[in-house]
Parts: structure tokens; C-alpha cells; sequence
């Protein structure tokens, strides 16, 4: 089945990673989960919108218990929940967040560039 590229995660971790010039060795192991997780979700949701296609006689009971069991275990929502934070995790590893790179040159996270009162709180200590 199809998807519009734009909704595929996997292209745009590894565009995040190659704009981001995370080719250093010791990047590589969470650039490869990264990627990995981002193509779980991809496959995922793929699956999901197979199993949604899937039509079963109605009185087929064993059919429809088998198909909903499928469904529930590839289901696009549920890998999210999973996989989605932890993509999120590993990108944070990689600093390819803007939170991220707003830590790393001090700022508070959100964008800002200032930092935050805790931040200041223990550099002051």
C-alpha cells in the first residue's frame, strides 16, 4: 500500500540526521535506532491500514476474532505509544530536537535562548 512521503517518519529522521551532520562513529548506534524506531512506526501504521482492509464474512466469528487480535497488535496507534517517545528519547540523544540544541547552548528548551531559573539556580552553585 501506498503512503504520501510526507507521512513517513523514516525520511525525515534521516534527513533530521544528515542536516544535523551526525556522521561522527560515536553517533552512529543511536542514528541507527533512530532510524529503526522511525521505520517500525512507518511499518506499523502500514500494517494497520492493511488489517483495516481486510473484509471477512461477517458469520465468520474465528475470522473476525484472528482479524481484531491483528489489528490490535500492529495497530498505528499502539506502536506510537510505544515506539514514539522513545524515537523521541534517541533524537534528544542525538540533540535533533530544538529542545535539545537549546540545552546545548544554554538556553531553557523551549526555543528561547535564555535560561532557564533552575539552570541558573545550579550554575550559581
Amino acid at each position: 500500500m501506498l503512503r504520501d512521503a510526507d507521512e513517513l517518519l523514516a525520511p525525515a529522521v534521516a534527513a533530521s540526521c544528515s542536516a544535523l551532520q551526525l556522521t561522527d562513529d560515536h553517533d552512529a548506534a543511536v542514528v541507527r535506532l533512530a532510524q529503526r524506531y522511525a521505520a517500525q512506526l512507518d511499518r506499523a501504521a502500514e500494517l494497520a491500514a492493511k488489517a483495516d482492509a481486510i473484509e471477512l464474512d461477517p458469520d465468520d466469528r474465528d475470522g473476525q476474532l484472528l482479524l481484531a487480535t491483528l489489528a490490535a497488535q500492529v495497530g498505528a496507534q499502539q506502536a506510537l505509544a510505544t515506539l514514539g517517545p522513545k524515537l523521541l528519547a534517541a533524537l534528544q540523544a542525538l540533540q535533533a530536537t530544538p529542545a535539545a540544541r537549546a540545552r546545548r547552548k544554554g538556553g531553557d528548551g523551549a526555543g528561547t535562548g535564555h535560561p532557564n531559573r533552575l539552570q541558573a539556580m545550579r550554575d550559581a552553585r
